[in-house]
């Protein structure tokens, strides 16, 4: 892949108001309404939660178009190409496209001052509209109740769990940041709660939310080898292959069929078991416990926060248990990186930590204290530093920050 031709068209018209977070959903609600509420002219599934949200919204767009509706996907952060962010039936928009909504755009997004997040919502929705999609699947950035995408009134809410992430922004307990994931949950809509967490539960229970399905009283499923057995309502499908090496996918599946099984509902839609497994075994989750190289073998896995990074070296442990540990991270500072950082050590037999190319990265002066470790600036040289100390019992795996998946997937060239 030619990186010079790999544009950021948005991104560059931002700079440095890309990370910037403004708590309000005025400015978006008022750039919509100037443009005739485009938000309003189709249907959506909203799914929020700490880890698994991109996941989920992959299974259930790739459910719903595969049942014919025309779908559009709107998820972030984008890895390798900021066009990953809006897709519609499957295809990304192209560059013209894209160009051309900036430009139209442009004043709006200046008129009402929004953040790089925000604009690429207000593109998300006017492009939707103009491609007439039945059905937006969207994966809210950050949080829930002040997310730019929370202005839609969607037909099912998606929580799939909450830990401790984003504390200064979200709260510093679980039922502090539920409160916030579940304001995209309305009252005479459907929720679906993708684990059995009493933190967001209890909440969903104290707003009045009338239909709550949470795993496992609203809906169960048991792995078996690689294959996946799904019950809700008295329904029950076996032999769905999701085309992933993780099984925590199966927990985002799963609360994916659900929100499926109930927009169906809603909308008088009949889903088929064979149309399912189809959709399920051709859905591809980039950056998520995914093998680029086989010699050496390579993992990369966007595990961003503690809870996320345990779960990756458990799983890692397990699938290549006589394996040597060699991991490549980097993360944000405003993340727990000390503890994740010490975390990985004590599971690794080599940890190289890198730096990201923005100022929210971590630094070698945030990481010069932490003993065991070899740090190296930049993310391919640290790459290459884990392949030349790498033997044939070995495993490397790179996670952390998406955005040190995206540079390492410019380079293995695994972009459509």
């Amino acid at each position: 892949m030619d990186l010079k031709r790999v544009k950021m068209r948005l991104y560059n018209l931002f700079k440095k108001k890309v990370f910037h977070i403004e708590p309000d959903l005025n400015r978006i609600r008022n750039a919509l309404k100037e443009l005739g509420s485009p938000q309003n002219y189709f249907q959506s599934i909203l799914i929020s939660g700490t880890n698994g949200k991109g996941s989920t919204a992959a299974f259930i767009e790739s459910i719903l178009r595969h049942h014919n509706i025309k779908t559009g996907l709107f998820t972030s952060p984008h890895l390798i190409d900021e066009r990953e962010r809006w897709i519609v039936n499957g295809s990304m928009i192209s560059d013209d496209e894209l160009s051309f909504y900036i430009k139209d755009l442009k004043k709006i997004f200046e008129k009402y001052n929004l953040t790089y997040f925000e604009a690429s919502t207000v593109i998300c929705f006017k492009y939707f509209k103009d491609k007439k999609i039945d059905t937006a699947v969207l994966e809210v950035g950050l949080g829930g109740r002040w997310d730019a995408t929370n202005v839609v009134y969607p037909e099912v809410s998606v929580i799939t769990n909450v830990s401790l992430d984003h504390t200064k922004l979200l709260g510093s307990t679980k039922i502090e940041i539920a409160k916030e994931k579940l304001g995209i949950a309305r009252k005479d809509r459907p929720l679906v709660i993708g684990s059995d967490q009493i933190e967001i539960i209890s909440q969903a229970v104290m707003m009045g939310i009338k239909e709550i399905y949470h795993y496992p009283i609203g809906f169960t499923y048991q792995i078996a080898k690689d294959s996946m057995i799904y019950h809700f309502k008295g329904k029950k499908i076996s032999g769905i292959n999701p085309p992933v090496i993780s099984k925590r996918q199966f927990r985002n599946l799963a609360t994916g069929l659900t929100a499926v099984f109930i927009y169906s509902e809603r909308n008088r839609i009949k889903i088929s078991d064979d149309t399912i497994r189809e959709a399920v075994k051709k859905t591809f989750i980039k950056g998520r416990m995914e093998k680029i190289s086989e010699n050496p073998l390579i993992i990369i896995d966007g595990a961003h926060n503690e809870e996320a990074v345990v779960e990756t070296l458990k799983e890692i442990k397990n699938l290549f248990p006589d394996k040597k540990l060699i991991t490549l991270y980097s993360g944000m500072k405003d993340k727990e990186f000390v503890k994740i950082i010490n975390l990985i050590k004590h599971m690794s037999d080599i940890t190289v930590v890198t730096e990201m190319p923005f100022d929210r990265s971590i630094k070698e002066n945030d990481v010069k204290n932490i003993k065991g470790i070899t740090f190296i600036k930049n993310p391919i040289d640290g790459l290459e530093f884990c392949q030349r100390v790498t033997e044939n019992n070995s495993v490397i795996l790179i996670t952390g920050s998406l955005y040190l998946i995206g540079e390492v997937l410019k380079i293995y060239n695994q972009g459509r």
